[in-house]
């Protein structure tokens, strides 16, 4: 009789074969230090039985499918099945004594590993490149991509002085900053005003040079906002008054007196402006100060328990 051909009841080698497989697939549902070693052995014996049965002229395409299925989930699947075994200097010396002249990449499964590991550290090291390549650029580009803010920097600075009470650290802060931006005319309305405050009259003199570059109406509002830093309410309403007599939209001077009204607690006033601001800013199309204005005047209403004045400005 053949080999496939044996009496009903007796395992003949494709039953065989099946068998094997059917315990592999089995054992890679879950590998364990158990299970590693059987599972090698019916894989190796699998393969032989499979070669033999080939070589007998047996049609095993179906069992031949089924086997090379295994020899992939055991590649995928290298590196836990290589670490339940002990390793990979453990699992090379088991799979050597299962079947020492097997050769095949899904059998010498510590080659997998160990290719596995190197790809990874190459990926890591193109990717620790590219990261420390863009971090030269970067540094090399700082200015560029990140251009320093001198004027910014020395207001930062001044006001921190300031709320520490510091008017001479203040005032050196700004003046760093004029090193760097000598005609920058906010720097120069802070150095005025803070000149100012000393009595200094070398004030006057930083005040007219941001006069002259700003203008008369930007001069008032930038002057009003270091005023406003400064806690100096009243002359915020003065300059903001000044404004409003001769602007034909004065808008942000209305805006800029409400906070002064405000700090000075004069809520109504500051109730009036704020609705006169709103309604300048809905005419002219400044949707942001509109909108800013009729929440800030809602929040001073609710404060000072008042109805919302008609008057237009």
């Amino acid at each position: 009789m053949g080999k496939l051909q044996q009496e009903v009841g007796i395992l003949n080698e494709g039953d065989a074969l099946r068998a094997l497989i059917a315990e592999c697939e089995k054992a890679l549902v879950a590998v364990t230090p158990e299970n590693v070693r059987a599972l090698l052995t019916n894989v190796a014996q699998a393969h032989r039985l499979l070669d033999g049965l080939r070589a007998a002229g047996a049609d095993m395409r179906a069992e031949e499918a089924r086997l090379q299925s295994v020899e992939e989930r055991l590649v995928k699947q290298a590196q836990p099945i290589v670490a339940v075994a002990g390793g990979e200097r453990a699992f090379a010396a088991l799979r050597r004594a299962i079947a020492p002249d097997l050769q095949a990449p899904w059998w010498a499964l510590e080659e997998v590993v160990a290719a596995d590991r190197r790809r990874r550290l190459k990926q890591l090291a193109v990717g620790l490149a590219i990261a420390a390549a863009i971090g030269v650029v970067g540094f090399l580009l700082r200015d560029v991509l990140f251009p320093p803010n001198p004027v910014g920097d020395a207001l930062f600075a001044a006001q921190a002085a300031l709320s520490e009470s510091d008017m001479a650290r203040a005032l050196q802060a700004i003046e760093r900053g004029l090193e760097a931006a000598p005609s920058n005319p906010t720097l120069l309305v802070w150095k005025g005003v803070l000149l100012e405050r000393q009595n200094d009259p070398a004030g006057a003199a930083a005040l007219e040079s941001a006069r002259v570059i700003l203008g008369e109406r930007d001069f008032l509002v930038e002057r009003a906002q270091a005023y406003l830093m400064l806690g100096e309410s009243d002359r915020v309403i003065a300059d903001m008054t000044r404004l409003i007599a001769t602007e034909p939209d004065p808008a942000e001077a209305y805006f800029i007196r409400a906070t002064a009204y405000e700090n000075t607690n004069q809520l109504w006033q500051a109730i009036q402006d704020l609705e006169a601001a709103a309604e300048i800013a809905q005419r002219t199309g400044n949707d942001t100060l509109f909108a800013t204005a009729r929440v800030r005047m809602g929040v001073l209403m609710q404060s000072a328990g008042a109805i919302a004045p008609t008057a237009t400005p």
